[in-house]
């Protein structure tokens, strides 16, 4: 298998694969580990078909079903764009739109579920002439770059994960009663020991607060945590092609979308969502 490292920290390309074709135990388990070095793995020229994609992405664990009120709701898909049925580009009051700037937060995928997800993996369908780039942020080299008392002192810190805080960022009534609903806070470990790569930080957008703690003192050990994170050091800026396809490990990365340069053109990209197996936390 043929690889290109991207990033200083995170990113690596796969440059000899088909998604398509039938795919060996032995290199699904290679990709994998190489996604469990690399965090984030890249594979070029990869026209594939919606059920392709599923396929494909089903290699590395069951789905995750798509979350009540998002485009591709009850599916094994997400679809992000920015245009209606019609072919028209969204107003930038529209719901969709809105949900769209508030990916341009860093964020992880699902850690707003009780078992957060494993990774996730989108396709490029339709990208803008220019900007639109995803940009993936290494939480193992931000974790690394904090002095060992902060390392000791968060340690065994569990924070409460909400959907609604990160999308009140961008509009306070952007979540819907019915997304609430289906979607409560749950709590997740501030730390993570996912593999033999090292700890990791488990943050973005939806973390809300330290369990345990006042608002006070919350929001001063996160933004302590916050003054270490190298935000361009650590990071992988993704400029995208036609049909790149790229997989990312949720619990090692955070990531964001930015914004379109110039005029508005249409972006269309599909997502699969591979589910974790275990909790972040385990309560008696």
């Amino acid at each position: 298998m043929i690889t290109n490292k991207l990033g200083k920290f995170i990113a690596i390309e796969i440059k000899d694969l088909d998604v398509r074709e039938v795919i060996s135990k032995e290199t699904i388990n290679k990709i994998s580990d190489i996604l469990t070095e690399y965090s984030v793995v890249v594979i070029r020229n990869q026209n594939i078909t919606n059920d392709e994609h599923i396929k494909f992405s089903e290699n590395f664990g069951n789905l995750e079903l798509t979350k009540v009120g998002t485009d591709g709701s009850g599916s094994k898909l997400i679809i992000l764009r920015n245009f209606d049925e019609s072919g028209n580009i969204l107003l930038p009051t529209d719901r969709q739109r809105l949900n769209n700037l508030a990916n341009q937060e860093w964020h992880s995928d699902s850690s707003f579920k009780q078992i957060p997800s494993k990774l996730s993996i989108l396709s490029a369908k339709i990208i803008p002439s220019n900007g639109g780039n995803t940009e993936f942020l290494s939480m193992r080299a931000s974790y690394n770059a904090l002095p060992q008392d902060l390392k000791i002192k968060i340690d065994d810190k569990v924070c409460w994960h909400d959907y609604s805080h990160g999308r009140s960022k961008i509009d306070p009534n952007l979540v819907t009663p019915e997304e609430k609903q289906a979607l409560p806070p749950v709590k997740q470990k501030l730390v993570l020991c996912e593999n033999k790569h090292g700890k990791s930080l488990y943050l973005g957008a939806h973390c809300r607060n330290v369990d345990g703690m006042s608002e006070n003192d919350s929001n001063a050990l996160l933004a302590e945590i916050n003054s270490y994170i190298d935000t361009e050091k650590f990071s992988y800026s993704h400029v995208w092609e036609p049909f790149d396809l790229i997989m990312w490990d949720n619990r090692a990365v955070l990531h964001r979308a930015t914004p379109i340069k110039g005029k508005i053109e249409k972006r269309l990209m599909v997502r699969t969502t591979v589910a974790g197996q275990t909790p972040t936390i385990n309560e008696n």
